[in-house]
């Protein structure tokens, strides 16, 4: 039985992924780049950011130079964009049938502290959950250490490992998961590539949030 469910945030919880490609192609084109349709955007991403922006051509001079500029733009264009963006098609639902069965929800984000806890009081959804693991400063650039907090929230769980599941819009959650221990739910339509998410292998592949009601009854 399932007794805990961690969520990333961005791409799985709040529907933001044609957000962040509109705000990145700006910052392609102020950067003398050239923007990348979510297509593209979908096949190449990855975590940390600074690999994403180097396989879009952007040289190690250009961030050594540029990294905290381009960092400080993203977000100074981003953080209004997503002020009328919306919790993606059956969250809502999966985090009510969560409560009512009493399956505690943590969000685990390479997002801020804060842009999450914005977000969760303008849309309504904080109580669901118990818990928000995030950064204090977008590190994201430079660095990734998702794997090593989950497996930090994993070994100071109460619950088995049979106990919890992740789910994440990228590799980097079923990364996390397996060296965790436990398993995987990934989603499409968020920041990566069906057929990218279906290579890295979770043990499950799903498109709406709503599947994820039959995962947790089965298990």
């Amino acid at each position: 039985m399932i007794k805990l469910v961690v969520f990333d945030w961005n791409g799985v919880l709040i529907a933001d992924a044609q957000a962040t490609v509109a705000v990145d192609r700006k910052v392609f084109k102020a950067f003398g780049h050239k923007p990348l349709d979510m297509k593209t955007y979908r096949e190449t991403f990855t975590m940390p950011v600074i690999d994403f922006f180097l396989a879009s051509g952007f040289t190690k001079t250009q961030m050594a130079r540029d990294a905290i500029k381009i960092q400080e733009m993203f977000h100074r264009l981003y953080e209004p964009r997503i002020a009328k963006v919306r919790t993606r098609i059956g969250a809502r639902r999966l985090l009510a049938f969560l409560e009512k069965r009493k399956v505690e929800a943590i969000i685990l984000s390479n997002h801020t502290m804060e842009g999450i806890t914005n977000q969760l009081e303008r849309l309504g959804i904080g109580r669901y959950f118990s818990r928000i693991i995030a950064n204090d400063k977008h590190t994201t650039m430079l660095r990734k250490n998702k794997a090593e907090k989950f497996l930090r929230l994993v070994r100071n769980s109460p619950y088995r490992r049979s106990e919890i599941l992740i789910i994440g819009d990228s590799p980097e959650e079923i990364e996390a998961a397996r060296a965790a221990g436990v398993r995987c739910v990934s989603i499409t339509g968020g920041y990566y590539a069906a057929r990218r998410l279906k290579d890295a292998k979770p043990d499950f592949l799903i498109d709406s949030l709503t599947e994820m009601i039959g995962i947790i009854q089965s298990l």
